[in-house]
């Protein structure tokens, strides 16, 4: 090896400096998230801003696997990153504020590609079988972070429909390319979830919890969705009747409800045109 090409390449000992410096990070991170509960604003998106922040510094840390919940650093960025009733329940949003609920629920979309898609992608292709077993392997955190998302565009919906309201078409017409069409994309992945839970028994409970918020939040969600988007949704279900009689027939028979609605007004009619 050449002089130069000795000098461009990272000695052991600048490596473990990085690594070092990048642990110091975490930490520093972690401690932040450990202490906002205490924090003046404790319920401003920024917290939310910072667990998101602290997420990315974990996995850059360690690029090779992904946080986990059972582990106590993965444990506390997790559950600020899932924690709906401080940055959701607690927290009046108005039209002015989309902008502000998007960024929250798209930083929980992209924690979930993340575990979902951890390594799933093969030679510029993403491979359905290793998502699959993402699912599986990392269905103790997703249950932490889809319920969040779920809860996230149903607080969506309202605010979306209310800017609707005050906007023309011309900003209409920029909406429908925005926040909408990730959050419309991000309801058939967990409504997908959702019969992932229903058709594989490997899915534990605390996964399939996801059901009963998906059955709550069902006739909101489907105003957000165009008419073929619904019928999606409603053929990924199995049918009410397949379902044994009990809770989860129940859940389903909710879904299915708000689903079969065909009215199509506001955010509708927005997702459906080109």
């Amino acid at each position: 090896m050449s002089a130069s090409a000795r000098a461009a390449t990272p000695s052991l000992s600048d490596r473990a400096r990085a690594a070092c410096r990048l642990r110091a990070r975490v930490l520093a991170g972690l401690a932040a998230l450990l202490l906002l509960p205490f924090a003046a604003g404790a319920q401003s998106p920024d917290a939310h801003a910072e667990a998101g922040r602290a997420f990315d510094t974990l996995r850059a840390s360690q690029p090779d696997r992904m946080p986990r919940i059972a582990e106590p650093e993965g444990a506390a960025v997790l559950r600020v990153l899932g924690d709906a009733p401080r940055f959701l329940d607690a927290v009046r949003y108005g039209p002015d504020d989309l902008a502000v609920l998007s960024d929250l629920c798209d930083r929980e979309r992209t924690a979930i590609t993340d575990y979902t898609g951890f390594r799933a992608q093969q030679q510029g292709q993403f491979v359905a079988s290793v998502v699959v077993a993402n699912m599986l392997e990392f269905q103790e955190e997703l249950a932490v972070l889809q319920p969040f998302l779920a809860r996230c565009i149903a607080r969506q919906v309202p605010v979306a429909e209310g800017l609707l309201r005050q906007l023309g078409e011309r900003q209409a017409a920029q909406l429908r390319l925005g926040g909408l069409r990730r959050s419309q994309a991000a309801l058939l992945q967990l409504y997908a979830g959702v019969a992932s839970c229903l058709s594989d028994a490997r899915f534990g409970p605390s996964y399939c919890g996801l059901l009963d918020v998906m059955a709550e939040l069902a006739p909101v969600h489907a105003r957000a969705l165009p008419l073929a988007s619904r019928a999606m949704v409603t053929r990924m279900l199995p049918a009410v009747e397949q379902v044994p009689a009990g809770p989860r027939r129940q859940a389903v028979q909710r879904i299915a409800e708000a689903m079969a609605i065909d009215r199509c007004t506001s955010l509708c009619l927005l997702g459906a045109g080109p």
